[in-house]
């Protein structure tokens, strides 16, 4: 039986209760969360009933989800009724859901009654040390604030404010041309003059161009004979092959990065042209806004 997510319409009504039908450009928080970042990845802590866990906060992952070790850990019962079938990195994979009694973020009670739990590992021996992750049905619902540089994840009230800043002293540049697919932010991206729309993913550690912007570009295991390859894993069972790739240069709106070395996945991981991850996010202040379709980022370095 298929899960049908609620995309956080639950937690607008009941945090938001005075949710604007008009151009509301007021802000209103609703919980500030310490992060710290773990092997290139964002990773916050979180109260489930009455015990912490760490999640990696991913926008890229539908719903938020623990490990199966995490879930018998906590003693959360199964319901095997809503199982959820995805495709990503890590292969074709099933998760089946966990009831909860109480899930608190930043000293705030979500009104949440079920996650996804899946077999899957978030540690490493670089740092990261995680149970699981905090999905766009939670994040999307939001807009929000994710500032790396001073260690925080802030979640507002989203609000209806087209032309609204973040509200920050700092400099930050908008990124124009945000498109959605489903319960997913999409940026604009110019590889080597070959245009795009990428997942905005910051559960990625690495931006990845998927086989669809491969096979546009001319890119195949013949042209990529030379390059080192890598293993990534995902939410998923198995492991995927990605080439390193040098480029001439990459745009993501006004933004330009120079020879930048990315990821190549060949095999169809549900992707679609790319994904954009920590490798362009770090060090960066990012204010997210999926209502607004609006992402604005600071210059690295700029506080």
């Amino acid at each position: 039986m298929l899960f049908r997510r609620t995309f956080g319409l639950v937690l607008l009504l009941l945090l938001s209760r005075c949710a604007p039908t008009a151009a509301d450009c007021s802000l209103s928080l609703i919980a500030q969360i310490p992060l710290k970042v773990q092997d290139h990845l964002l990773v916050v802590p979180a109260g489930i009933n009455g015990k912490w866990v760490h999640l990696v906060i991913d926008s890229g992952a539908e719903r938020t989800t623990l490990s199966d070790a995490a879930a018998e850990r906590l003693g959360l019962p199964h319901d095997p009724r809503y199982r959820t079938h995805s495709l990503g990195i890590g292969g074709h994979t099933v998760t089946m859901d966990a009831d909860l009694d109480r899930l608190v973020l930043g000293g705030v009670h979500f009104p949440v009654e079920r996650v996804a739990v899946g077999t899957f590992t978030l540690k490493s021996e670089h740092g990261l040390n995680a149970d699981g992750l905090l999905g766009a049905d939670i994040l999307l619902a939001f807009d929000l604030d994710i500032d790396v540089p001073h260690g925080t994840l802030t979640l507002y009230r989203a609000r209806l404010c087209p032309q609204a800043a973040p509200p920050w002293k700092e400099p930050a540049v908008e990124i124009p041309g945000i498109g959605t697919r489903k319960d997913r932010l999409l940026l604009p991206i110019e590889l080597d003059n070959v245009p795009g729309m990428a997942i905005l993913d910051t559960g990625a550690g690495r931006n990845v161009i998927g086989a669809d912007m491969a096979r546009r570009m001319g890119l195949n295991e013949q042209t990529l004979a030379t390059d080192p390859r890598i293993r990534q894993r995902g939410v998923g069972p198995n492991e995927a092959t990605a080439y390193v790739h040098r480029f001439r240069q990459l745009r993501i709106g006004p933004t330009l990065q120079i020879a930048p070395l990315i990821a190549i996945q060949l095999s169809e991981a549900g992707i679609g042209d790319a994904l954009i991850g920590e490798q362009f996010l770090q060090g960066r202040r990012v204010w997210i806004s999926f209502r607004n379709r609006q992402v604005f980022v600071s210059a690295p370095g700029e506080e």
